[in-house]
């Protein structure tokens, strides 16, 4: 077995709708039904612009027992952050400032690497890198 890369990144929410508006209005994901949860269970697969889902949303007040020792906007102990390959960097920042969202950039020119930092309405910190952006 050979590990590729990361397929997605599973978020638990009390806000469900907030969350969804915060991929969909800073990283311009896109939100589909997840229909792989229990029918009880409400929850989004937000998608990239060829349709992978990137982030599962999970409204874990829908699942009784099942989350509830899991509290978003805890600290989530051993997981950092999430970082996501990106493009348009000047869009994405100029998009975030815009939001009035507290991010820190920064850009690594011998590296090409250009990054912003921003926390999402849960407390899951995410790291955006952009290659070539610098």
């Amino acid at each position: 077995m050979q590990v590729t890369g990361i397929d997605h990144v599973n978020v638990l929410t009390d806000d469900l709708e907030a969350t969804a508006r915060f991929y969909e209005d800073v990283l311009g994901l896109t939100r589909s039904a997840n229909s792989t949860v229990a029918s009880h269970i409400a929850g989004y697969w937000m998608r990239d612009s060829a349709g992978n889902a990137i982030v599962h949303l999970v409204d874990r007040t829908t699942a009784p027992g099942r989350y509830d020792d899991y509290h978003p906007g805890s600290p989530t102990n051993a997981l950092h952050h999430v970082a996501l390959r990106c493009s348009g960097y000047e869009e994405t920042r100029a998009r975030i400032e815009g939001l009035g969202l507290p991010h820190r950039a920064m850009e690594h020119p011998a590296l090409g690497l250009a990054q912003i930092f921003l926390v999402d309405p849960n407390a899951v910190n995410l790291e955006l890198n952009f290659n070539g952006a610098v």
